[in-house]
C-alpha cells in the first residue's frame, strides 16, 4: 500500500501545480484605451468658465491665422516684385490689379512706382 499512497501524493502534488486555474496567476488587467482629443479637465466647469476658455482658444486661433496670413502675403509679394522687375508684361498686369484694389492715397503713395507702369494699349485688330 505505499506504493498507492506514494503515487497518490504525487498525483495531488501534480494537480496543485498544474494548470487548473487555481494556482496560477490571473492574467494582468488589459491597458487603458488612450482618448482622443482634448484630455478632460480635472474638475467640472462651469459655463462661464468654459465660455471664457473657448474665447480665448478662438483668441489664440486668430491670432495664429493672422500670422500666418502675413507671412504668406510677404513670400508672394516678395515674388510678385522680382517678377515684375523681370517681366514687363506681368508688371503691367500687376499695375492694373494694383489700381484697382488699393483705393487708400497712402497706400497708393506707397506703391506708386508699381502704379508707374503704363498699361499697353488694346492691340487694333
Amino acid at each position: 500500500m505505499s506504493y498507492a499512497r506514494d503515487r497518490h501524493s504525487v498525483d495531488m502534488e501534480f494537480a496543485a501545480m498544474s494548470d487548473g486555474g487555481e494556482n496560477s496567476p490571473s492574467p494582468p488587467p488589459p491597458a487603458p484605451e488612450k482618448r482622443r482629443g482634448r484630455p478632460p479637465q480635472a474638475g467640472p466647469e462651469s459655463h462661464r468658465q468654459r465660455v471664457e476658455r473657448l474665447q480665448a482658444e478662438l483668441r489664440d486661433a486668430q491670432a495664429a491665422l493672422k500670422q500666418a496670413e502675413e507671412k504668406r502675403a510677404m513670400i508672394v509679394g516678395h515674388a510678385c516684385l522680382r517678377h515684375a522687375r523681370h517681366n514687363i508684361e506681368f508688371a503691367r498686369h500687376l499695375a492694373a490689379a494694383l489700381r484697382a484694389e488699393v483705393k487708400a492715397k497712402a497706400d497708393q503713395g506707397t506703391v506708386a512706382d508699381l502704379l508707374a507702369v503704363e498699361v499697353a494699349p488694346p492691340a487694333a485688330g
